[in-house]
């Protein structure tokens, strides 16, 4: 049996996040999409993957990883990175699957692709719109994005205080408690809410056109960015939330200090939760020398 590490990106707009779940189409989870791929190696073994992080339906992967443990049907024989690679995404394209392996590689035993990830980091990408668009409501703002933005990005009115968005933003470094910024808290006590954010920044996008649509000058791109070793559910996605409200001026930063200074769920106020599809996963790190070379 030998453990490989696999890394992958994805649009997740047509599934139902990456962890299998009960009741719903395994075509329709990254996890199970995954599972039935690595079938094709026809290994011994039945292949069981593990995420170093999940997202949720309609979250999107730039790099996410995962390892599973593979036991060649022949005797003595060992999968080859690149053969895993090439199968995956042959099933991937064939099925039409919106996922790719970008790299495999063998790693210890006791490698653990969620455990032992140094750090994660996530982008939010916002499209701000122009000056005259904004008679129209939330419900039709999609009409003014260039189709290949739809479900990519979270579309807010032209009067977005962008200075106070990056206010909140540098509120967001360091260690605090986020309870007031998460779904569940954890009644175990080594579930901790307590996280430490290395790095958050809120800025203009520097690729601010995909392609030459005309669709574009109907808006300015932005980007958040946040990198921690590890986050809260709708942790990321809650705080641009609110980082966003408070820019429209329906929160004030005293509010927001409020959130941290009284941390718990029940005083996430005046905010919208974005929508899933204008978050990704950007990368996850390990450490290079305990496991391989990145």
């Amino acid at each position: 049996m030998v453990r490989y590490l696999l890394r992958l990106g994805y649009i997740g707009t047509k599934y139902s996040g990456t962890q299998k779940q009960i009741n719903v189409v395994e075509s329709k989870t990254i996890q199970n999409v995954i599972e039935m791929a690595l079938l094709n190696l026809r290994p011994q073994n039945t292949p069981n993957t593990y995420f170093a992080s999940r997202t949720d339906k309609g979250v999107h992967a730039l790099m996410n990883a995962l390892h599973v443990d593979l036991d060649h049907r022949i005797p003595n024989e060992i999968y080859q990175p690149h053969i895993i690679k090439r199968v995956l995404n042959s099933y991937f394209t064939e099925n039409n699957h919106e996922i790719v392996i970008t790299n495999a590689c063998v790693v210890p035993d006791e490698f653990q692709a969620r455990f032992h990830a140094k750090w994660r980091s996530y982008y939010y990408r916002i499209a701000v719109l122009k000056p005259g668009l904004d008679n129209v409501t939330l419900k039709y703002c999609q009409d003014h994005l260039p189709i290949c933005e739809v479900n990519r990005c979270y579309v807010v009115p032209s009067q977005l205080n962008t200075s106070i968005v990056k206010n909140v933003t540098d509120m967001y470094c360091g260690e605090h408690d986020f309870s007031t910024f998460t779904k569940y808290i954890a009644k175990t006590p080594w579930k901790s809410p307590i996280r430490f954010v290395e790095e958050c920044s809120f800025y203009e996008s520097p690729y601010p056109n995909f392609i030459d649509d005309p669709q574009y000058s109907n808006i300015s791109m932005w980007e958040f960015y946040i990198k921690s070793q590890s986050f809260l559910y709708h942790q990321v996605r809650k705080l641009v939330g609110t980082a966003i409200a408070a820019g429209l001026g329906r929160l004030n930063l005293q509010q927001v200090k409020h959130m941290f200074e009284v941390p718990k769920p029940e005083n996430w106020v005046k905010c919208r939760l974005p929508p899933p599809g204008g978050l990704y996963l950007a990368h996850v790190h390990y450490d290079k020398k305990r496991f391989f070379n990145e």
